[in-house]
């Protein structure tokens, strides 16, 4: 039975309706099975080439000579022309090999979900996978049960749920020993919150969070580490590349540094020291010579000082230009002309706005102020525009 080579009547179907499914040669007679389909992982990705198992072993062949065709309610694959991809397998992506069952991040659900099924879609100029399916559907139309159980279920007047990712909202994150990782784009990962991050983060293997904390920039990478558990901070300092995870911990207070570098091995710590800037690296060296469960060992080299014959106004235009971490502003201290303590000034949530420093409260607030020594020595008017 010869079988038409026409564009199918279909705008799409799933990976797994052609997968393992029989190639035939055009008189209808049995080439072999389909066994995966490979693209060009580029930014319009196109099926390139399909891996057909056969009994003289496994073909990589050119996916232009084939057509899928639905024939009775049946979809056949068949070869037109068993033309061998000319480039092989290398710069391409296997679907099945290196996508199904991965795991990507959820943006919406914010956690990780895996891949149970490709969408794609056949179009005059080719074959493109549109989306992956991280929904209960398309893990059942792979067992093959998905039907009967939406038919069990339409009798509830219920459906399989499914979910759908675009392809565009992906990419391939990490390539290595021919594994390929993948994730939404970084663009989209910064959209989460650190803390969502890194709970995400947290659940990945090495490989995967290497390549995601990769993705991200330095102050976006020190962010995402602040918030996760103390033992997962030190297994991703620990993984990642020297360069990198110094540039991370550079942007991070000096006293989480210094708690970080504790809990790695000592030629790690004194490896990642070297390799940070002198000002930063010499302030958690500091911090790190105090015993854990000392005073010392809770200080903190991060903090915002003036000088008493600062005013408010040259305050505000300085912590503008700094712009240091809230925790940095809580407290101001105010120091001498030699840089001895001699007063603080705690500022309030409505005292203070990180944006202008000048919230809610008015500019004249009522402050409790110290000696040189922390001793309480009264509340004061303080000007805070």
């Amino acid at each position: 039975m010869n079988i038409p080579a026409n564009i199918p009547v279909f705008a799409s179907i799933y990976l797994s309706d052609i997968q393992g499914a029989p190639v035939l040669n055009p008189d209808g007679s049995r080439l072999g099975t389909l066994r995966d389909l490979l693209i060009f992982p580029q930014e319009s990705p196109k099926v390139a080439a399909a891996l057909v198992r056969t009994p003289q072993g496994p073909q990589l062949l050119d996916w232009e000579g084939f057509s899928v065709t639905d024939e009775d309610r049946k979809l056949r694959v068949t070869c037109r022309s068993a033309k061998p991809h000319v480039t092989g397998a290398e710069g391409l992506v296997a679907l099945v090999r290196q996508v199904l069952d991965q795991q990507i991040v959820d943006l919406d659900g914010r956690k990780l979900v895996r891949v149970n099924d490709i969408r794609l879609a056949f179009l005059s100029t080719g074959c493109f996978p549109v989306a992956v399916d991280v929904g209960v559907a398309g893990l059942l139309r792979r067992l093959g049960v998905v039907d009967v159980t939406n038919a069990a279920l339409q009798l509830l007047g219920r459906a399989v749920p499914g979910r759908l990712i675009k392809w565009d909202d992906i990419g391939v994150l990490a390539r290595d020993r021919g594994d390929v990782k993948l994730a939404v784009s970084a663009a989209k990962l910064n959209t989460l919150h650190p803390s969502d991050l890194s709970d995400i983060v947290e659940e990945m293997d090495v490989r995967t969070r290497q390549a995601v904390f990769q993705s991200l920039d330095a102050g976006q990478a020190a962010d995402v580490l602040e918030a996760m558990e103390d033992e997962a901070q030190a297994r991703v300092v620990e993984d990642l590349p020297l360069e990198k995870a110094a540039d991370v911990l550079e942007q991070m207070p000096s006293d989480e540094v210094a708690d970080i570098l504790d809990d790695l091995k000592e030629d790690k710590a004194e490896k990642l020291l070297e390799e940070m800037d002198k000002e930063t690296s010499s302030e958690v060296r500091e911090l790190m010579e105090y015993e854990e469960g000392t005073v010392g060992s809770l200080m903190s080299a991060d903090f915002t000082a003036f000088t008493k014959d600062s005013t408010a106004e040259q305050a505000l235009a300085e912590l503008r230009r700094q712009k240091p971490e809230p925790d940095a502003i809580y407290t101001l201290f105010v120091t001498d002309a030699a840089g001895l303590l001699t007063g603080a000034v705690i500022a309030s949530n409505s005292g203070w706005g990180y944006g202008g420093y000048g919230g809610g409260g008015g500019c004249w607030q009522y402050r409790p102020t110290y000696d040189g020594y922390g001793n309480f020595l009264g509340q004061s008017w303080v000007n805070l525009c």
